[in-house]
């Protein structure tokens, strides 16, 4: 995956455009909440980790469920994801994706947790990654989520990101106007993975 092949994402969302009851343009009206949100003080580890897991499913298809036996590995996890120095690496993702029992669940709480290094991940990036439809065995291993992350920060270094980082936020802004949802900023991540789940 590369930047030429994400460019066709800027026409899309310049021209398309959802209908005001969607549930895409709820997540839209609803994603800077929901990153304030995980952003809030928390009394303790625990806490912020079940809030911003809560927060997150309350965009999945299915229920939040929580592994009571791997819960203090995942809190360990989202604690270290938070930092400014976060060293990616299964280690990292694999404690969460198991107390949540799903590796897309975990790829939405670290993005809240930190938008700025770990992308949102699901069927609908992949479908684009591998121009077919990804396997529920695919879907579950974190070396293919780490491999999203590594192309996202291998574009992201690209000379030619920055004037696509402008072209594709404004294109994204006018259709935040054309719904009536006030602008907010997209992170690098952010852009890169809506890009592709644009074009999927």
């Amino acid at each position: 995956m590369n930047i030429q092949q994400l460019y066709p994402a800027v026409a899309r969302v310049r021209e398309g455009g959802y209908g005001t009851g969607s549930r895409e343009t709820g997540f839209l009206r609803a994603y800077p909440v929901l990153l304030a949100a995980a952003r809030m003080e928390a009394k303790d580890p625990m806490e912020a980790f079940l809030r911003t897991a809560s927060l997150a499913y309350g965009w999945m298809p299915r229920s939040l469920r929580i592994d009571e036996d791997t819960l203090p590995q995942a809190v360990e996890a989202f604690g270290n994801a938070q930092g400014e120095r976060v060293v990616i690496s299964e280690s990292l993702i694999k404690p969460i994706a198991a107390c949540l029992s799903s590796l897309v669940g975990a790829s939405k709480v670290l993005h809240l947790a930190n938008p700025s290094v770990f992308p949102m991940w699901g069927k609908r990036v992949e479908r684009f990654r591998l121009s077919q439809k990804p396997t529920p065995y695919h879907m579950g291993q974190p070396s293919n989520y780490l491999g999203f992350i590594e192309e996202v920060w291998t574009m992201t270094s690209d000379p030619l990101f920055l004037t696509f980082h402008h072209e594709y936020c404004t294109a994204y802004q006018e259709r935040l106007q054309r719904l009536r949802i006030a602008p907010y900023p997209l992170t690098e991540p952010r852009v890169v993975q809506s890009a592709t789940a644009e074009l999927a």
